[in-house]
């Protein structure tokens, strides 16, 4: 079900939207700091290069907020499945589950249809398309790889500063991924070396993105967050997805879910590319 919502904020909302940006919230300050200490970053890159092999797919029903400058909106039921990080399926549904939207996406083409409007959009996979369809500056890749819990960035780093923060007991790489020109700040939890916050700035310094992790399950052998919040603040852009009871990982899937199927008859068929750039303030219309 989708729920809008939008109005005027005061300055005392602002300032307190802001001071809550500003603290974090983090389970693992004040527990005792692990047995042995790292010293290095390359068995945290181990870690999640070993997770990335062992992970195959995911299927799971979630609640997404979106805010867009000062409007908000809520989507109840939402059904994310992964396969890998090649494809991604999103099923949007309303509140007697009559289906809004379906998003089918991979490495190279991204697609919507949208049946109340008689619509499907199809264009390249790039964060500019994502942002017209579904309010998020995203790569499809980079969205699955946040959904997973891993951070957006399809090769590991191998260069950096890595060091144990005492104050958070947290563990925090800073670095470059070459030939990107975007600085990375990313803080793991000590224990079993998940990332629990992912930022990333321009060349400017200017912060254009963060991934904050929280709410970790373990399911199948995988420490899982359930609830997932990524900011823009260039964009104006903040999604908060909560995972709901039913995730599966590793679960087998057919590999037809990952191919849109044919529309109706009489379906308009729309470039997403000629689709105006989304305003600040506007929510896509499948919200």
């Amino acid at each position: 079900m989708v729920r809008l919502f939008c109005g005027t904020l005061s300055l005392g909302m602002v300032l307190l939207w802001l001071a809550g940006c500003q603290s974090i919230p983090n389970p693992w300050q004040g527990l005792p700091p692990p047995a042995t200490l790292l010293s290095r970053a390359e068995p945290v890159w181990e870690h999640a290069a070993a997770r990335r092999q062992a992970f195959d797919t995911l299927r799971g029903l979630a609640r997404v907020d979106l805010r867009a400058g000062i409007r908000n909106a809520t989507l109840d039921d939402a059904v994310v499945v992964l396969q890998g990080f090649d494809a991604i399926r999103l099923e949007g549904y309303g509140p007697v589950s009559q289906l809004l939207f379906l998003l089918i996406a991979d490495t190279h083409q991204l697609a919507l249809y949208a049946p109340q409007e008689g619509r499907l959009l199809t264009g390249a996979a790039s964060a500019e398309n994502l942002m017209r369809l579904f309010g998020i500056a995203l790569t499809p890749t980079a969205l699955q790889y946040v959904l997973m819990g891993d951070v957006p960035l399809v090769t590991l780093p191998n260069v950096g500063t890595f060091a144990y923060r005492a104050r958070e007991n947290l563990y925090l790489w800073q670095g470059q991924v070459p030939p990107a020109p975007q600085s990375y700040r990313i803080w793991f939890e000590p224990y079993n070396l998940q990332p629990v916050r992912f930022e990333m700035e321009d060349a400017r310094g200017q912060l254009v993105l963060q991934v904050r992790y929280e709410n970790f399950q373990r399911l199948n052998g995988f420490m899982m967050p359930y609830r997932i919040t990524v900011v823009q603040p260039a964009a104006g852009r903040r999604v908060v997805w909560q995972y709901k009871e039913a995730v599966e990982i590793n679960a087998s899937l057919p590999q037809e879910r990952f191919h849109m199927p044919a529309p109706p008859v009489g379906t308009a068929r729309v470039a997403i590319e000629d689709l105006p750039a989304p305003e600040a303030d506007a929510l896509p219309r499948i919200w």
